[in-house]
């Protein structure tokens, strides 16, 4: 095996993207005896680069102005560029007889895919081709990450540039993408369902960075040891929003309010729009640029690291940062969130009041920063080495199914110490009586028939504490969500969902209330569509959470009756979602959108044949739990989620609430576990629903007769 590793990066891309992350990933392969070439702009020559630019000023002369749409200019030359990496790896590969050619862009692909068969025909079959892939860096299609990327591009390109897209990764032998997500967004905006078995999701590899001492770093930097330091690291382009950043930190407060502070950004591009910008805000004095090839230096001496970019796809410097120990803030855009995690603080993106808001409060607050700080440490433990990568490279190269990563070990569990979590077993299925297709009602004289025991001799053994169970989480599962309004699944499931999605789960989503009601007094500009602003936020928590399939089904807000047509409605769903898991909001909360809700779910299921493993999550009042899931890895994607429902949290603290219930929930959590944060969760089992569900109905119209007096 002879691998060719094809870029179109510069020497700056080299020091803080590409080239950096590969680099440990090809040492390790060369370490197993195999020859790696690697290909990047230095070595496209002069006179290539000149016939470029005479072939691009034609081009743009003659059939720019059919391109009214478009930004003719930069897409055209970023095209030929490609192309003429594509050319020389070409030229490489027969000259020099790689048996692999890894470009690193679609397009970089299809330049090398032509010239190679040109070339092998051209020597009557004297040379070969060889096997050859793509790794897509940038998230979702290179058309998209193109138009974000600063060139516009009009609709009829933005559609032919997809479909060659496409046309060239259904060719390849492979096709790779650092994240997972980024795979999934990748498939959907090229239209290509399923996912390719060819189609895999690699990490970059933990990077290998020089730790000083924060003494030595800043003695080494000049840095003052009284002050607080902000860095940002990447190429100071459009997508990577810094002049936002600079913003944010203009509205700080003044420095007697808090510690003395200074942005450091560091990275390769023009500097002279962002000193304009800090110059006219009036912060020239804290603002400072670098560059460096010893990031360790940086992330040693830094507070805080902050990265406000538009769109990511991995993010190697956050990756960094938290590897580094630094308390991290983080958009959370592209694969942001599956890498970083629960190891950094994640915002949304495009909100300079939101940024400047939690830099205030890091800023301010020491024990805040340490409790990140340590975040990032726990979460960084079981990334994979560069080692693990190279094998799973090699098997991609060759058409193997990639090696499973190593298994972490769950917090806490280590010599001597147990790890006793029972097995879940999903429950036998067999058709039950259907619920009542009108609104249930229990007659209350029949409390009065109950015998309930007066004295211990009647009553059956209980035990002490009967703690809920941890609950194992499937891998590669179909989950349904079905929630009553935008938030409650965030807030009744939220962490849960997201380590579904960690573990490879499909996650759709379901909300049935429009949540038109949900601004009472008015905190919208008038004329702003209430359901549409909700189910943006919907989309913007899920988005953090993992989850890109959500449906909404419009019922009128606070006027859901359980009926026979909702319950039809919604057995059209598990119909036609066929899931394996069934998480549903609780017949004992208060709202009573979700109390209908839950029963007309409960009858569609029912008559569905018991098929998904149902549980009730709770949002306005526990559950009597049976199972219990540990999300403090995740709790602080929750939160973030949490956040982006801006309209609500007008209305009620739900972010307290939901760190409060959790924080309670996480007393069920067995000793062995370090956990703090849990969700609790009641299963409706097919043998005994009935049964259950009566006994939670009288509980609920007890409370409803008490509270009417």
């Amino acid at each position: 095996m002879k691998i060719l590793m094809v870029t179109r990066e510069s020497h700056a891309d080299k020091r803080y993207g590409l080239g950096k992350s590969l680099t440990p990933i090809i040492l390790q392969i060369q370490a197993r005896g195999i020859e790696v070439g690697y290909l990047c702009q230095a070595d496209a020559g002069l006179r290539g680069l000149t016939f470029l630019r005479k072939l691009h000023s034609l081009a743009v002369k003659y059939v720019g102005r059919f391109f009214t749409e478009t930004e003719f200019v930069p897409l055209l030359w970023g095209i030929l560029e490609r192309l003429n990496m594509g050319r020389l790896a070409a030229h490489v590969m027969v000259r020099d007889h790689y048996t692999h050619v890894h470009c690193h862009d679609p397009i970089i692909a299809a330049g090398y895919r032509w010239f190679a068969r040109i070339r092998w025909f051209a020597q009557l079959r004297r040379g070969h081709t060889a096997r050859w892939g793509v790794t897509e860096h940038g998230f979702g299609c290179y058309a998209e990450a193109f138009h974000i990327d600063g060139a516009r591009l009009g609709t009829g390109v933005m559609r032919w540039l997809r479909r060659w897209e496409a046309k060239i990764l259904l060719k390849a032998h492979w096709v790779m993408t650092p994240t997972q997500v980024g795979l999934s967004q990748l498939a959907r905006d090229l239209s290509i369902y399923p996912i390719p078995s060819t189609w895999y999701a690699i990490p970059h590899p933990r990077p290998q960075l020089t730790r000083y001492s924060k003494e030595e770093a800043r003695h080494r930097l000049g840095w003052r040891e009284d002050t607080l330091y902000i860095i940002a690291v990447g190429r100071f382009a459009p997508l990577k929003q810094f002049p936002a950043l600079v913003q944010a930190v203009a509205q700080l407060p003044a420095t007697h309010v808090l510690p003395p502070w200074q942005l450091v950004l560091i990275g390769e591009g023009e500097r002279a729009p962002l000193q304009t910008l800090a110059n006219e805000l009036g912060i020239a004095d804290r603002l400072l640029f670098a560059v460096s090839d010893d990031m360790g230096l940086y992330y040693s001496a830094a507070d805080i690291y902050v990265s406000p970019t538009l769109t990511e796809s991995f993010g190697l410097a956050n990756l960094e940062a938290v590897i580094m120990g630094l308390p991290a803030i983080c958009t959370a855009v592209g694969g942001v969130p599956e890498v970083v995690g629960s190891g950094a603080c994640l915002i949304p993106a495009q909100a300079t009041h939101v940024l400047t808001h939690v830099l205030h409060t890091f800023l301010e607050n020491s024990t805040l920063r340490h409790h990140w700080a340590q975040q990032a440490t726990h979460w960084i433990q079981a990334w994979p080495e560069a080692n693990d990568i190279a094998e799973r490279y090699l098997a991609m190269y060759q058409g193997q199914p990639l090696p499973s990563p190593p298994a972490p070990l769950p917090r806490g569990e280590g010599p001597g110490v147990r790890a006793d979590i029972s097995p879940s077993t999903t429950p036998p299925h067999h058709p039950s009586s259907p619920l009542p297709n009108s609104q249930p009602h229990i007659n209350s004289s029949s409390l009065s028939t109950i015998h309930y025991p007066l004295s211990t001799k009647s009553t059956p053994p209980l035990s002490l504490c009967p703690l809920p169970r941890p609950l194992e989480l499937p891998k590669q599962a179909k989950i349904l969500v079905i929630a009553p309004h935008p938030d409650d699944e965030t807030l009744g499931c939220g962490g849960t969902l997201a380590l579904l999605r960690q573990q490879g789960c499909t996650v759709k989503v379901i909300i049935v209330a429009d949540g038109k009601q949900g601004d009472p007094q008015g905190y919208l500009s008038p004329g702003t569509d209430i359901v549409r602003h909700r189910q943006q936020e919907s989309l913007a928590a899920m988005h953090i959470l993992g989850i890109e399939e959500v449906t909404f089904l419009g019922q009128p807000d606070g006027q859901v009756q359980y009926t026979s047509e909702l319950s039809k409605l919604l057995l059209d769903c598990l119909s036609k979602e066929s899931a394996d898991w069934l998480f549903i909001p609780s017949l004992l909360d208060y709202h009573r959108d979700h109390v209908a809700i839950s029963l007309a779910i409960v009858e569609a299921w029912q008559q569905h044949g018991c098929r998904e493993r149902l549980f009730l999550y709770e949002t306005w009042a526990p559950v009597p739990a049976t199972w219990v899931v540990d999300i403090s890895t995740v709790f602080a994607l929750k939160q973030q989620a949490t956040l982006c429902y801006a309209l609500p949290l007008k209305y009620c603290d739900y972010l307290t609430a939901c760190t409060g219930m959790a924080n309670y929930r996480g007393l069920y959590l067995v000793e062995e576990s370090q956990g703090q944060y849990a969700e609790a969760f009641l299963e409706l089992m097919a043998e005994n629903w009935e049964e259950v569900l009566m006994n939670l109905w009288r509980v609920r119209e007890f409370q409803e007769k008490c509270l009417r007096g």
